[in-house]
């Protein structure tokens, strides 16, 4: 939230087989994620509960689409800020440069922050 506290901080059963949980990236492993994981939640519930905390209020973020889709859920436009399309971040690809790409998050963070 605005002053930097957790409002979720779960991990959501996946009842389909995962190929690649790239653990040593996610920290994710086979057993977090099980039906068999009792401290997990249901993909249904994550979303009514999302759901609810965004409502009404601004999404910030970097490449925002990807969690919402990964979500199945919607936000407005006009209420989400995407760093990952914030023009002043993005670099310019193409002969001439007009195309505008995208940044890595590591990238930002790094020129941005310093670290």
């Amino acid at each position: 939230d605005y002053d930097g506290n957790i409002l979720l901080d779960t991990f959501v059963r996946v009842p389909e087989r995962v190929t690649d949980f790239r653990t040593s990236v996610s920290g994710v492993r086979p057993k977090d994620i099980s039906v068999k994981n009792v401290n997990a939640m249901d993909p249904e519930e994550v979303r009514n509960k999302i759901g609810k905390l965004l409502l009404g209020k601004i999404l910030v973020g970097h490449a925002l689409k990807n969690d919402l889709d990964a979500l199945m859920i919607t936000h407005p436009r006009g209420d989400m800020r995407d760093t990952a399309r914030y023009k002043p971040f993005m670099r310019a690809t193409g002969r001439s440069g007009g195309k505008l790409r995208p940044r890595k998050l590591r990238d930002l963070v790094w020129e941005e922050l310093g670290k």
